[in-house]
């Protein structure tokens, strides 16, 4: 949160590179939400399929809605800032990327 609010100005001037910044909000979320269901592991270890589905719906809302709060805070709150659907967009598909991930990493063996 701390990056993400704060003014553009405090970031050095770059020559961007094209498809860059979107690999890094999908990693940022990517991992974002492989840490939130990071917290919840001993529980979706050992509490059960129901308890899992909770947990990763729960991690995706937390995750998706967070990415949405940052782009929201940008576009009004920040200066220099602005909000961008797409970065939004990378985020929510890093989210995803990162609960199949930990899903990939943790499921359990049958």
């Amino acid at each position: 949160m701390v990056l993400t609010g704060l003014p553009g100005s405090v970031f050095p001037h770059v020559k961007p590179i094209i498809g860059l910044d979107k690999v890094v909000h999908l990693l940022m979320y990517a991992t974002f939400a492989f840490l939130c269901l990071w917290g919840y592991r001993q529980q979706f270890i050992s509490n059960g399929i129901a308890y899992q589905r909770k947990a990763l719906l729960l991690a995706v809302v937390i995750s998706i809605a967070y990415g949405g709060i940052t782009e929201l805070m940008q576009e009004y709150l920040v200066p220099s800032r602005t909000g961008d659907w797409i970065d939004f967009l990378a985020d929510a598909i890093g989210t995803l990327v990162g609960t199949l991930l930990f899903y990939l990493f943790f499921r359990q063996k049958k």
